[in-house]
C-alpha cells in the first residue's frame, strides 16, 4: 500500500493515481511544524504494514514565505534551510520507529511567479503569501531540493523530484500546467504520475 503525507500538493500532484493509496494531505502544513513538533500530521504506525511504501510531500509553503520571513529576522539563509530540512528528515525517521519501510522524499515544486499568481487572483492576502522575490524563492526552492537529495542518500530514503518538465528556465513554475496558484492542475499531473510510477518500477516497489 501506497500512503501520502503532505500539504496540498499531496493531493494535487497525485490527482489520478491509479495504484493503491490512501492520502493522508492536510492542507497548510509546513516542514517547518512537522519538524518543530516532531509529528508528521495524520501518521499512525499502527495502520501501515511491512514494507508500505510512504511518502512525503512538504516544503512549498516553507520555501514561499517561511525561510524569507527568517531571514528578515536576522538569521543565515543556510542555516535556516538545513535546520528546517534536517528536524522534517529526523522526525520522519522517528515516526518510523524502526519499522521496514520504503520511504519517498519528494522534492519541492518550482515556485509560482508572483505576478502570474497575482495576475488572475489578485493581491495575495492570506496567512501564506509569497515572501521575497522569485529569484530568492527559486534559490530556497533549489537549496532544500539539493538537501532533500543528500539526506535521501544518507539514510537509504528515494528522492523524487519530477519538476523539470514543469519548470521555466529562469527555475520558476510554468504557469500554464498549474492551477492558477501553486499547485499542478488537475490536467496536468500525467506527467508527475508517470514519473513515479516508473520510479516505483524502476526501484523494484511494484
Amino acid at each position: 500500500m501506497i500512503h501520502i503525507y503532505g500539504d496540498s500538493h499531496a493531493e494535487f500532484s497525485f490527482t489520478g493515481l491509479s495504484l493503491e493509496h490512501q492520502n493522508h494531505k492536510e492542507y497548510s502544513i509546513t516542514m517547518f511544524r512537522i519538524g518543530r513538533d516532531n509529528t508528521v500530521i495524520n501518521f499512525n504506525i499502527h495502520e501501515l504494514n511491512t514494507n508500505d511504501i510512504l511518502v512525503f510531500v512538504y516544503g512549498e509553503v516553507d520555501c514561499r514565505c517561511h525561510i524569507k520571513r527568517q531571514m528578515n529576522l536576522g538569521r543565515n539563509e543556510d542555516e535556516i534551510i538545513f535546520e528546517l530540512v534536517e528536524k522534517y528528515i529526523q522526525t520522519i525517521k522517528n515516526s518510523l520507529n524502526g519499522g521496514s519501510f520504503k520511504i519517498i522524499i519528494v522534492g519541492v515544486i518550482p515556485p509560482t511567479k508572483q505576478d502570474d499568481c497575482e495576475s488572475i487572483n489578485g493581491p495575495i492576502q492570506h496567512d501564506f503569501p509569497f515572501v521575497g522575490s522569485d529569484e530568492e524563492r527559486v534559490c530556497f526552492t533549489q537549496k532544500v531540493n539539493h538537501l532533500f537529495e543528500q539526506f535521501a542518500s544518507q539514510n537509504d530514503f528515494i528522492y523524487f523530484n519530477p519538476y523539470d518538465y514543469y519548470t521555466r528556465p529562469d527555475g520558476t513554475f510554468k504557469f500554464e500546467l498549474s492551477d492558477s496558484r501553486v499547485h499542478i492542475g488537475n490536467h496536468h499531473t500525467s506527467h508527475f504520475l508517470e514519473q513515479f510510477v516508473n520510479l516505483l518500477s524502476t526501484q523494484k516497489l511494484i
